[in-house]
């Protein structure tokens, strides 16, 4: 075994020497013929960039110049100059912001920041973009026509100026301008292709350079521009104390400035040379590393992922208890941990929301058919035949809106929720239903305002309610009070609802709270244990049904719950 494993080692160690020595001699050989095509590549890659890019400026430039063309040859301003000495001052007002529009129309197309002045020499009038301007006769008097020039205003801005005038009209010079903030931007993005350095430069001009150009590397350039005869393009190589650069340059034919580019030689070349050796060191223990890291990253990673993936697949396949044992030693340590901990939680999540399932079946089902109760309606169509028979109209109408409205809405459940006004509107038709067959029953609804809108679960009020009357002041021979108030303190909301009936003593309100807590048994009460439970279950166990003696003498049934909704710290219900 030992031999063969020398064998294996032995074979793999002359593989890799067969395949890094000639990769380092032809390394060698790439390195050397780089160097060559670099130079070329930055010479010639500077020349097409500065090329195209004098090409896009050039053409905006033009674009400019076209400007002053189309707008001395515009209708306004030809017959602005032939009426204006017998127009009046609003036609002439009217004139000039025709024309203003048509200017700011023109300038509007161009990406450049630019302004059109037309100097009507004649009036001593300006028509212009620029609401700074102003006509200025000797400014006019020094000006070069139909050449680009360079200026700087009154506040220091440096701009380009074309001025002409046009056959037509000897008394109109028009005037294009755009500042230097639109070539800096350009020189900016440029720059930002590149480690060059970009700048405009004519003799005897200030230089246009980048925002973030470097002062001592653009005069090292000028010093070096003074001394040549320029042409419309060239090259040279430049030689410093802080190293070589390559500068090459090219003519604008509109403006005519030059476009330079200094380019560091030695920062290429760098790189190159650097990268040189480390290879020839990374080379040799790259083939090690990467066997070191395919068994590491097998062992460590490879082999946990795929338990993961298999354990995953287990999970979806239905098999919810499914753990992963023997943990690895590193990050996969907790994710074995979280993935059974997940795996857990499901499992006891899908046993609970199928007995959750199976319970709401059946609530819904006992639900229905403590809704219906059928000796509520004979006893209302009961009331209603009697009240007809008397020729008590209004009763009747009475009673059959009040029993529309209560039976429309209990037989609705599309939705599990509901504003607190709805329900204690149906609690408002019935106890009203109750009313007209009980001469003696009373009631008073007392919600306050900011609590109309809480969403609860439906039919939350109205058993409470039934159960007051039935229970509780129905076989009452004297007169019966139901009295139903919310209160609201932070995200702890409570409905109160009280009888004048004869109550319940202390053994059977213990006994009925034992029986909401407890599971549902056939022969219990389910109304009271359902809304129990759907407080619970919707609002945590903190929320419920209480049970005491009323002021008023009969029962008093609480309702209290925490509203996420009213506040995030959680209230503890206080008598539940």
């Amino acid at each position: 075994m030992n031999r063969l494993r020398t064998s294996t080692f032995a074979k793999l160690t002359t593989l890799l020497a067969v395949l890094v020595i000639p990769t380092i001699l032809l390394y060698a050989y790439s390195h050397q013929v780089s160097i060559n095509v670099v130079r070329s590549t930055v010479e010639v890659g500077q020349h097409n960039r500065l090329t195209f890019f004098m090409s896009q400026m050039d053409s905006m430039v033009d674009q400019l110049t076209k400007y002053s063309v189309i707008a001395s040859s515009d209708d306004g301003i030809k017959s602005y100059l032939a009426e204006r000495p017998r127009s009046t001052p609003m036609q002439r007002i009217d004139s000039q912001q025709r024309i203003m529009d048509m200017l700011n129309m023109q300038i509007a197309t161009s990406s450049w920041d630019s302004q059109i002045l037309m100097y009507l020499t004649k009036y001593q009038e300006l028509l212009t973009t620029d609401l700074s301007a102003r006509y200025d006769a000797e400014y006019l008097a020094q000006a070069r026509m139909q050449v680009w020039s360079y200026h700087h205003d009154s506040q220091g801005q440096a701009y380009f100026s074309w001025m002409r005038t046009p056959a037509s009209s000897k008394e109109l010079v028009v005037e294009i301008r755009f500042t230097d903030q639109n070539v800096i931007n350009m020189l900016n993005r440029l720059k930002q292709d590149g480690d060059s350095e970009p700048f405009l430069y004519a003799p005897g001009k200030p230089v246009i350079a980048s925002n973030t150009s470097v002062s001592e590397t653009v005069q090292l350039a000028v010093d070096v521009l003074r001394d040549m005869q320029l042409g419309d393009q060239g090259s040279r190589i430049v030689q410093s104390g802080k190293g070589k650069y390559v500068m090459n340059y090219v003519r604008s034919g509109s403006l005519g400035w030059y476009l330079v580019d200094f380019v560091r030689l030695d920062s290429v070349y760098s790189p190159i040379t650097l990268s040189s050796t480390l290879f020839y060191i990374s080379v040799t223990l790259l083939l090690v590393l990467v066997l070191l890291l395919t068994l590491l990253l097998y062992r460590n990673v490879q082999r946990p992922i795929s338990r993961l993936l298999h354990a995953v697949r287990r999970i979806r396949d239905g098999q919810y208890m499914t753990r992963l044992q023997d943990a690895p030693k590193n990050e996969f340590m907790y994710l074995f941990h979280a993935f059974n901990n997940m795996a857990e939680q499901i499992e006891d999540l899908i046993e609970r929301v199928y007995k959750e399932s199976l319970r709401s079946k059946e609530a819904t089902l006992k639900q229905l058919q403590s809704q219906i109760n059928p000796h509520f309606l004979y006893n209302c169509l009961f009331y209603i035949k009697n009240m007809a028979n008397l020729g008590e109209k209004e009763a009747v109408v009475a009673m059959a809106l009040n029993l529309g409205d209560y039976y429309r809405y209990t037989t609705r459940l599309e939705k599990p929720t509901a504003p607190l006004e709805e329900e204690v509107k149906l609690v408002e038709n019935y106890l009203t239903i109750q009313m007209l067959r009980l001469q003696r029953l009373s009631f008073e609804i007392e919600i306050p305002e900011n609590m109309q809108q809480l969403e609860i679960p439906r039919l939350l009020l109205q058993p409470i309610v039934e159960n007051a009357v039935i229970h509780g002041v129905e076989d009452q021979l004297d007169f019966a009070f139901i009295h139903i108030h919310g209160e609201i303190e932070g995200s702890l909301c409570k409905i109160v609802i009280d009888n004048n009936g004869d109550g319940l003593d202390r053994a059977i309100l213990a006994k009925l709270r034992r029986q909401i807590e407890e599971p549902l048994h056939e022969r219990g009460g389910f109304g009271l244990w359902n809304i129990q439970q759907r407080l619970v279950t919707r609002y945590g166990k903190s929320s419920g049904l209480s049970f005491s003696e009323s002021p008023s003498g009969g029962l008093r049934v609480e309702l209290c719950w925490n509203d996420p909704d009213l506040g995030r710290e959680e209230s503890a219900c206080i008598n539940c």
